[in-house]
This record gives C-alpha cells, structure tokens and sequence, in this order.
C-alpha cells in the first residue's frame, strides 16, 4: 500500500490535458470574436462603399446649388419654384453585387457554401439635403446620406446554443466643398 502511495508517475496528466481544453476552449472564443468583427467591418466597409456612390451620384445636384451660392441639391420647376432634388440610389442592389448577397423576402443572405455567413435586414437610406440658400454657410448643415441596417451573424463556436450577433450599423456619407 505504502508502495501506491508514493507512486505518483502520470499524476501531472489531467492537469495537462485541463490546461490545454482551456487554452483551447479560450483560442476558440478569440476567433469566434475576431471573425464577428471582421464580418462585421466587411459590411460595414461594403455600405459605406455603396453610399459614397449614392452621395457622387447627386453631386451634380448638390454643386448645382453651391455654384449658384446655395448649398442643396434644389431644382427650379416649371412654376417658378424650388423643390429638393435628391435620389437615394439603390444601395441595396449595390450590396448584393458587392457581398453576393442572396434576397430572400426582406432579408438579404450570404452564404458560405451551404452555410448562412450573415444577414442583412431592415435597410433604410436617409438623404439629409442642406438648406437652400442659408444665411451663413459656415453653420449650415451639409448634404449627408445616411444608412441604417440590422447586420445578423450567426456564431460558429456554442454549437447553435448561443443566439446570434445582431448589431445595428449605422454609415453615413456627406459633400462637403473645399472651397
């Protein structure tokens, strides 16, 4: 008996192998985190891509009104009067060529093979048009295009446990004259 006691060869072996599950138990959520945010700034940097075209595309409205010493994106109509003269774009469209997004109803679905990678939903454009003709224009605000989504991630690590990521971006855009 006294010969078991004092035997201790191997004892050092659960220790080790806990050690290791934790370490990699640890490393499995640091790239969980690292592949959200990665994910997550690929599609930020795609919308942001995308509403910087919408915003060059009213430019000629846009400098249309500051060459003439307004600041907005205006139109004089038939009756003699100013009405805004902004288009949204189509933002959407422009992420789905962008990411290879997939429309399904509302949602917008990339895939990874036969896995869903992300989701965007609930995509909304604002055009924020400068005043027309301000009386300063060093205080008035500036021609912005803003978007608003719901980006959903799905976690890899918690086998389907855990709920998925879902964060609202929020990008926006603006012209503003160098001169």
């Amino acid at each position: 008996m006294k010969w078991i006691w004092k035997n201790r060869a191997g004892s050092g072996f659960p220790l080790t192998v806990a050690i290791v599950l934790v370490i990699l138990l640890l490393s499995c959520a640091i790239y969980e985190y690292l592949r959200l945010s990665i994910i997550a700034s690929g599609v930020r940097d795609a919308v942001q891509s995308s509403i910087i075209a919408v915003s060059t595309e009213n430019y000629a409205h846009v400098y249309n009104g500051l060459r003439e010493g307004y600041s907005g994106g205006y139109l004089l109509n038939a009756s003699n009067g100013w009405r805004e003269h902004v288009t949204t774009g189509d933002v959407l469209e422009r992420l789905d060529q962008t990411l290879g997004l997939t429309a399904k109803g509302s949602d917008h679905i990339k895939f990874a093979g036969l896995n869903k990678e992300f989701t965007i939903s609930e995509l909304q454009v604002l055009i924020h048009n400068a005043p027309f003709a301000p009386s300063s224009s060093a205080e008035a605000p500036r021609f912005e295009a803003t978007v608003t989504l719901t980006l959903e991630v799905p976690l890899s690590f918690g086998w389907t446990n855990l709920p998925p990521m879902k964060s609202t971006l929020t990008v926006k855009a603006g012209y503003t004259p160098k001169f």
